[in-house]
């Protein structure tokens, strides 16, 4: 049995060939751990080599053809579980509660922004008359200012709300680092496209 897992968001550098998994065992360990983890998030690298983020902070994983790492749908009778990783795991939803209760756990950077990350900066096209522009990274009009003082002078578009029309995150960085392609259009700094 396989559980969905939550994006490896990070503020570092990702290389392009690295990919996010979207699904992971339920528990995992290594040989040399006390207790069983619940994978958050998940990520192959080239060789085989796959890393697991549990939710209570480790990194498990290795090449997957030399055992590197173990994988269980129900850890062995007698072994115990982290619970920190179990009750993120529930609470987060990812799986159901151990304990009948309800529990509820809101991991950060996974719900779009409040705000549009494109708000106080230079992702924007400039309409006609100069005062508005579209917002390249959810579509809003919004107007233009001057922000920056006399150190750090810009014209950006202001901070508003994020649009209906918010391009998808990536999926290691979220909607932390985006920035424009040489043709306008929208993509992760790392170098990941967004598909919009």
């Amino acid at each position: 049995m396989t559980v969905a897992l939550f994006p490896p968001t990070t503020r570092g550098t990702v290389s392009l060939d690295i990919e996010a998994l979207a699904e992971g065992p339920r528990f995992v360990r290594t040989r040399g751990m006390s207790r069983w983890h619940r994978p958050r998030s998940g990520s192959r690298y080239p060789q085989d080599r796959v890393v697991y983020g549990a939710w209570c902070g480790y990194g498990i994983g290795g090449s997957e053809r030399t055992g590197a790492f173990l994988a269980a749908d129900e850890p062995p009778a007698g072994e115990p579980v982290c619970a920190t990783c179990e009750g993120r795991a529930a609470g987060a939803g990812q799986d159901n509660s151990p304990t009948g209760r309800l529990l509820l756990f809101t991991p950060r950077d996974i719900a779009p922004p409040k705000n549009c990350p494109a708000s106080r900066s230079c992702l924007y096209e400039a309409l006609s008359g100069g005062r508005v522009g579209r917002c390249l990274a959810c579509g809003e009009l919004q107007p233009l200012r001057a922000m920056g003082g006399p150190y750090n002078p810009r014209y950006s578009i202001v901070q508003h709300q994020a649009g209906a029309a918010l391009v998808p995150p990536c999926p290691f960085h979220r909607w932390r680092q985006l920035t424009t392609a040489e043709d306008g259009h929208v993509l992760c700094a790392c170098g990941r496209e967004i598909n919009q």
